[in-house]
C-alpha cells in the first residue's frame, strides 16, 4: 500500500513539473527576448507602428503573465512583431538619408542632416520596380528628362497623365537606367531648405513639382491646399477629412468621429494620393490629445456639426503642410461676400453616390455659396418637406449639376478667397450632409464655420492657450 502511495506521489509530481514546464515554454510564433527589447518593438497601438489591436490591458496582462516564461529578465515576445518592428526601422532610416529634410518651424525644430547616400540606397540596391529593359520605375524628379522651370519652383515636363506609365505609380517615371539623377542633385531641395511661413490661407496655385496633364474630373494638384488633413485609423484607413487651422489645432465635423475614440484614430497632414507614398515631399501623422465635440451637437439633425482636435505636438510647417484662416464672427456683410467669393470643397470621398470605393487623389471642386433663405427652399423641394428649416449652424453650397461633395468627404473643407486676396483662403464650411450628390438645384449643408466661430475661440480659451490667426489678419 506503501509503495502505491509512493508511486502516485511521484507519477502526480512528474505530471505537475511537466504541466509547469509547458506553461513556460514560448509558443511556436514566440521566441525569448530581453524584455526591453519586447517592449521595444511592441506595436499594439502605443507608439506609431501599425497595430494588431491587442489594447493596453491585454498587454500589460500578457507581459505579466509571461514575464518569467524564458528565464529573468527575458521575455515570449512574437516574432512577427520583433521582424516589422525591425523592417519599419530600416525603412525609416532610408527615408530620412534619401528623401531630404523640410524646414520646423516649431519652438523645437528638428533638422535631418543630408550628408551623403548610404551604401545601401546607392543606385542598384534602391529596390526600384523594373518598367522594361535597363528601365525602372523611379520618383519623377529623379529623372534627367524632367526640365526645370526658370524660376526653379516647378518641373514643368513632369506630367502626369492617365496614359500607361508601364506599371509606374502615379508619380513615378519609367526611366532608363542611363537616365537617373542623384536625389540630393535635385534643386527642389532648395525650395524645401528655404521655406518660410507667410501666414495662414496661402494656397501654392499650381501646386508644388508636378504638373496635371490628362486628368478632367477635378484633382488637386500636390499641395495646392495644404491645409487639408485626413484622419486615419491605426491600420492607416482613412475616416474622414479635416482642416488644420493652426499647427496643433484641426477641424473636422462632430458626426464623422461620433464612433470613435481619440486614441483610435491619427492625423495626417501634407498627404495627397493616399495610395501612394512617393510625394515629393513625405507626410506627417499626430496622434491626438484631446477632442471637443459642440456640447449641442444633434447627431439625429446634425446640428453644431463641428469638432475641435488637439493633436499631442504640432505639425512641423513646410510648403505642403499649412493652416488656413478662420472667418470673423458672422455677419450680413460677411455672407454677402461670401457669395461673391471664390469657393472651392476638397476631399477623399466618393465621386458620386453610386461610387464604391473613395478617391485616391485629392479632389477638388468649385462651388457657389448660397444665401440661407434660398437654399432653405430648395431643401424644402426635396423630400425634407415644405416645412424643413435650415438651422442657424449650416452653411450651403453647391446645387450645381455634376459638382458636389459626397459620401466619405464628411469633416472635409469649403474654403473661400478672402477679400481682395486671390489665392488666399479663409474656411466657411465643414462638410456635412446632403440629399444627393451633384444634382442641379440640391444643394449640400455644411457646418457654418463663421456661425460657429465663438465657439471655437472658447475651446481655445478654455483648453489651450495660443491665438488662431484669424482671416482679417
Amino acid at each position: 500500500m506503501q509503495v502505491k502511495l509512493v508511486t502516485v506521489f511521484i507519477l502526480l509530481l512528474i505530471s505537475h513539473i511537466s504541466v509547469g514546464i509547458s506553461n513556460r515554454t514560448c509558443k511556436i510564433h514566440e521566441i525569448c527576448v530581453k524584455e526591453e527589447r519586447c517592449l521595444e518593438t511592441d506595436d499594439s497601438g502605443r507608439d506609431e507602428l501599425t497595430p494588431r489591436k491587442l489594447d493596453s490591458t491585454l498587454r500589460k496582462k500578457k507581459f505579466l503573465k509571461l514575464r518569467d516564461s524564458c528565464g529573468c529578465g527575458v521575455v515570449c515576445c512574437d516574432k512577427e512583431q520583433l521582424e516589422t518592428f525591425d523592417a519599419k526601422q530600416a525603412e525609416a532610416k532610408y527615408n530620412n538619408l534619401t528623401r531630404g529634410y523640410f524646414l520646423s518651424l516649431s519652438e523645437n525644430p528638428v533638422e535631418t542632416a543630408v550628408n551623403e547616400t548610404p551604401e545601401f540606397a546607392k543606385k542598384g540596391d534602391e529596390g526600384y520596380k523594373s518598367c522594361g529593359t535597363q528601365r525602372e520605375c523611379v520618383p519623377r524628379q529623379l529623372c534627367k528628362s524632367g526640365s526645370i522651370n526658370a524660376d526653379g519652383r516647378y518641373i514643368v515636363t513632369l506630367r502626369i497623365s492617365k496614359d500607361s506609365n508601364s506599371g509606374c505609380g502615379v508619380l513615378e517615371e519609367c526611366c532608363s537606367l542611363d537616365d537617373q539623377t542623384k536625389e540630393a542633385q535635385d534643386s527642389m531641395q532648395r525650395d524645401i531648405d528655404s521655406f518660410q511661413f507667410k501666414g495662414c490661407g496661402y494656397s501654392n496655385p499650381r501646386g508644388l513639382y508636378y504638373q496635371l496633364d490628362g486628368y478632367k474630373d477635378g484633382e488637386s494638384s500636390f499641395a495646392e491646399f495644404p491645409w487639408m488633413v485626413a484622419l486615419i485609423d491605426l491600420e492607416g484607413k482613412y475616416i474622414c477629412g479635416g482642416t488644420l487651422i493652426h499647427p496643433q489645432l484641426v477641424l473636422t465635423s462632430a458626426h464623422s468621429v461620433a464612433n470613435y475614440s481619440k486614441d483610435s484614430l491619427l492625423v495626417r497632414a501634407g498627404d495627397w494620393d493616399l495610395s501612394s507614398k512617393t510625394e515629393r515631399l513625405p507626410h506627417q501623422e499626430r496622434k491626438i490629445r484631446e477632442w471637443f465635440r459642440h456640447e449641442d451637437f444633434d447627431l439625429a439633425a446634425v446640428y453644431n456639426d463641428i469638432a475641435l482636435v488637439v493633436l499631442e505636438r504640432p505639425f512641423e510647417l513646410a510648403p505642403h503642410i499649412q493652416p488656413i484662416c478662420l472667418p470673423p464672427a458672422e455677419t450680413p456683410k460677411l455672407q454677402e461676400q461670401l457669395q461673391n467669393a471664390h469657393c472651392v470643397a476638397t476631399g477623399w470621398g466618393l465621386k458620386t453616390s453610386t461610387s464604391l470605393n473613395p478617391e485616391h487623389l485629392l479632389k477638388r471642386i468649385e462651388l457657389p455659396v448660397l444665401d440661407h433663405e434660398y437654399c432653405q427652399s430648395l431643401l424644402r423641394r426635396t423630400i425634407l418637406g415644405l416645412r424643413f428649416r435650415l438651422h442657424a449652424s449650416f452653411l450651403c453650397a453647391g446645387g450645381v449639376e455634376g459638382k458636389d461633395t459626397c459620401r466619405g468627404d464628411g469633416g472635409s473643407p469649403l474654403f473661400c478667397t478672402m477679400p481682395g486676396e486671390r489665392d488666399r483662403y479663409q474656411l466657411v464650411g465643414i462638410v456635412s450632409w446632403g440629399i444627393k450628390c451633384a444634382v442641379k438645384d440640391v444643394p449640400a449643408a455644411y457646418a457654418n464655420v463663421a456661425y460657429l466661430r465663438n465657439w471655437i475661440d472658447e475651446q481655445v480659451v478654455n483648453h489651450w492657450i495660443f491665438p488662431i490667426q484669424a482671416a482679417t489678419s
